[in-house]
C-alpha cells in the first residue's frame, strides 16, 4: 500500500465529520461553506444529545436503555467537541496536512521505503479499528430492520413520532449521526497518521545525517531538523485538545462503568459498558503509540551524527558534530497537570490507575452493601 493511498483512505474515513481541512489555497467561498458544514455538524450533534439525555431521564429504572443511551451520549458529545476544535484549528490542520501531502509527493526512493515500512507496521491495527467502527455502525443501522425498534438509537422525543414524515426524518438524522460517530472515532487515526508521518520524517533525516560528508551538508540537515521540530510542535498543538478531551472522556467512562458494573446490572449492560471502555482506551493507545515512537526518533536524529566517519573529518567539523550530538531533546506530547508525557509508559500507568479505580470502587461498594 502506497503512502498516497493511506492518506486517501484516512481522509475517506473521516470525511463525514468534516474534520479533514480543505487543501491549501482553497477559495474563500469553499472555506466558508466547509465551516458552515462544521457548524451544522455541531448543531446536529447537540440536537441528538437532547433526546438521548431525555431518554436517560425517562428510563432511569431501565439499566439496559440507560447504558445504551449513555454510550450514545459519549460518542455524540465527541462529535460536537471534536468538530468544534477542528473548526478553531482549521488553519493549523490545513498547514500540517498540506505539508504532509506535498512531502509524500516529492519523497525520494529511500524515504518512500521508510514510509512503506511504517505502513506495514501500523496498517493492521488502524485498519482493523477503522473497519470495526463502520461495521458496528452498520449493525446499529440495521437494528430497526431486524429488531422491533423504530430507530437505531434509544432516544425519546417530547412529541409524536408516529407520523411517516417525522419518523423518516428522525431515522435519517440518527443514521447520519451514527455514521459521523464512526468517522469521529477514525479522527484519532488521522492524528496518529500525522504523528507516524512526523516520526518517519525524523528517521529519514537521520539517514540524511549519516550521509553527510562535509560541513555544508551537516548545516543543511540541521536546518531541516529545526524545521521538522517546528512542524512536529504544530502537529502536537493541533491535536493536544483532542487528546485532552479523549483522556477526560476515557476517565469518566471508566469510572461510571465501574459503578454500573458493581450494581449487578444485566449481562448485556456489563458488556456494553466494557465495550465502551475498550473503545475509549483504544483511542488513547492509537495516539500514545506514535507519540512514543516520535519521541524516540526525534532524539535519534542528533545521535545519528555519531555514525558519520567523524574521526576522518577536520577538527572544526568534529566540534560542530559534537554540538549537534549534545542537542538531543526529544519532541513529546504533554498536557499540563494531566498528561506529563504521552507515551506507552504513560499508557501503561493510565491502565494501572484505571484498574486501581476499578478495585477501589469495588471495595467501596462492597462495604456499603455490607453496611446495609
Amino acid at each position: 500500500m502506497t503512502p498516497e493511498k493511506v492518506i486517501y483512505i484516512t481522509w475517506l474515513s473521516v470525511a463525514l465529520c468534516f474534520s479533514w481541512p480543505l487543501p491549501v489555497g482553497s477559495g474563500r467561498n469553499k472555506v466558508f461553506g466547509f465551516k458552515i458544514l462544521q457548524v451544522a455538524t455541531v448543531i446536529s450533534a447537540i440536537m441528538m444529545l437532547l433526546p438521548l439525555m431525555y431518554s436517560i431521564y425517562l428510563h432511569l429504572d431501565d439499566m439496559v436503555i440507560v447504558s445504551k443511551s449513555f454510550s450514545a451520549v459519549t460518542s455524540v458529545s465527541q462529535i460536537a467537541v471534536h468538530t468544534f476544535i477542528c473548526f478553531i484549528k482549521h488553519d493549523s490542520f490545513q498547514r500540517v496536512i498540506g505539508e504532509m501531502v506535498t512531502y509524500v509527493k516529492e519523497a525520494q526512493q529511500y524515504e518512500r521505503e521508510i514510509f512503506c515500512k511504517y505502513i506495514a507496521r501500523c496498517s493492521t491495527l488502524y485498519g482493523s479499528c477503522m473497519l470495526f467502527a463502520y461495521v458496528t455502525v452498520t449493525i446499529f443501522l440495521l437494528g430497526p430492520v431486524i429488531l422491533s425498534t423504530s430507530f437505531p438509537l434509544d432516544a425519546e422525543y417530547p412529541f409524536n413520532v408516529n407520523y411517516t414524515p417525522v419518523n423518516a426524518i428522525i431515522y435519517l438524522h440518527q443514521s447520519f449521526v451514527c455514521c459521523q460517530c464512526a468517522a469521529n472515532i477514525c479522527l484519532c487515526i488521522s492524528g496518529a497518521l500525522l504523528l507516524w508521518f512526523t516520526a518517519a520524517r525524523f528517521e529519514c533525516l537521520a539517514v540524511e545525517f549519516k550521509k553527510s560528508s562535509n560541513i555544508d551538508m551537516v548545516i543543511t540537515c540541521v536546518k531541516k531538523q529545526l524545521h521538522l521540530r517546528r512542524y512536529a510542535n504544530e502537529v502536537i498543538n493541533s491535536f493536544r485538545f483532542l487528546i485532552l478531551y479523549t483522556t477526560i472522556i476515557t476517565t469518566f467512562t471508566i469510572t461510571l462503568s465501574c459503578i454500573i458494573v458493581f450494581m449487578n446490572p444485566p449481562l448485556i449492560v456489563k458488556m456494553q459498558f466494557m465495550a465502551a471502555c475498550l473503545t475509549v482506551l483504544t483511542e488513547i493507545y492509537m495516539y500514545a503509540w506514535p507519540a512514543d515512537h516520535m519521541k524516540d526518533m526525534s532524539a535519534n536524529v542528533s545521535q545519528s551524527v555519531y555514525d558519520i566517519t567523524w574521526y576522518e573529518q577536520t577538527l572544526e567539523m568534529q566540534k560542530d558534530l559534537l554540538n549537534v550530538l549534545v542537542y538531543q531533546k526529544p519532541v513529546i506530547i504533554s498536557i499540563t497537570y494531566l498528561v506529563p508525557e504521552l507515551s506507552l509508559r504513560y499508557y501503561c500507568s493510565y491502565l494501572s490507575n484505571a484498574f486501581s479505580i476499578f478495585n477501589s470502587l469495588r471495595i467501596l461498594l462492597s462495604v456499603n452493601n455490607s453496611a446495609q
